[in-house]
């Protein structure tokens, strides 16, 4: 059996903004995390390092462990996602290493004076080494961005994510992996609809929320991989946050 944790990324500088729209003026098209979203991921660190936080053990594998066990931890190429990973790699003594095509929808993006969206270079490769000497990188991450390309638009978003539910199904479904991936809100949602075959809402996706779950910074959400099923254990657990630290 495999287990996946979905793990959002701790509170970043345009979640503290957030007014309901993606296009608030003061936007950062790859933002930091902010002084609560540090202590989001050091809290979420410790939690999944402890030796008997995770009692919540697939009924049909009886074990007496009650800790995660992570033994990969991934992340996207976004700012926010390698800052949270960081702190989970560290406090689990794991290699932490970047996927390419877990990234968040539309890319790295900015809005231009007249309203429209332009896709952004990105950071190099250059940049990753040195600012994240122990990221392990993707061998197609070049000096120019790796970004480079346009807004990514709806329909190539869920394109793109159902290969990553493919390429994750055909890695855990005959695997006793347990990993963790540090990716993002619309990334997670997307992920249990593909794999669990849930349609976008339509509804949902025109309305103020545009999503059919929910899940808050540094939430972890996990998936079962047995005897070529996949179940939703849980979703959105935040019970290793204080109230004073949760956060959208």
């Amino acid at each position: 059996m495999a287990r996946l944790y979905l793990i959002r990324h701790a509170q970043s500088a345009n979640n503290e903004i957030w007014d309901g729209s993606d296009f608030h003026p003061q936007r950062d098209p790859d933002p930091e995390i902010t002084a609560t979203g540090h202590r989001q991921a050091e809290t979420l660190a410790q939690h999944l390092a402890h030796p008997q936080a995770e009692p919540r053990q697939h009924p049909f594998q009886p074990t007496d462990a009650s800790h995660y066990g992570l033994n990969h931890v991934y992340c996207s190429l976004m700012t926010r996602s390698i800052l949270t990973a960081e702190y989970i790699a560290g406090a689990c003594d794991l290699e932490l290493e970047a996927l390419p095509d877990i990234f968040e929808k539309h890319g790295i993006y900015d809005v231009v004076e007249d309203g429209s969206v332009q896709g952004l270079s990105g950071p190099g490769r250059g940049y990753f080494e040195q600012r994240f000497p122990r990221l392990r990188l993707p061998a197609e991450i070049n000096p120019d961005g790796w970004w480079s390309r346009p807004f990514e638009e709806e329909a190539a978003f869920v394109e793109r994510m159902r290969q990553v539910v493919a390429r994750t199904r055909q890695q855990l479904e005959n695997s006793d992996e347990c990993i963790a991936m540090v990716v993002h809100g619309d990334f997670i949602d997307q992920f249990v609809n593909e794999l669990m075959g849930v349609d976008r809402h339509q509804h949902n996706y025109d309305n103020h929320w545009v999503a059919n779950w929910a899940f808050h910074n540094t939430s972890i959400s996990r998936i079962d991989f047995v005897d070529g099923s996949h179940n939703v254990v849980y979703m959105n657990r935040i019970d290793h946050l204080p109230n004073d630290l949760v956060t959208w």
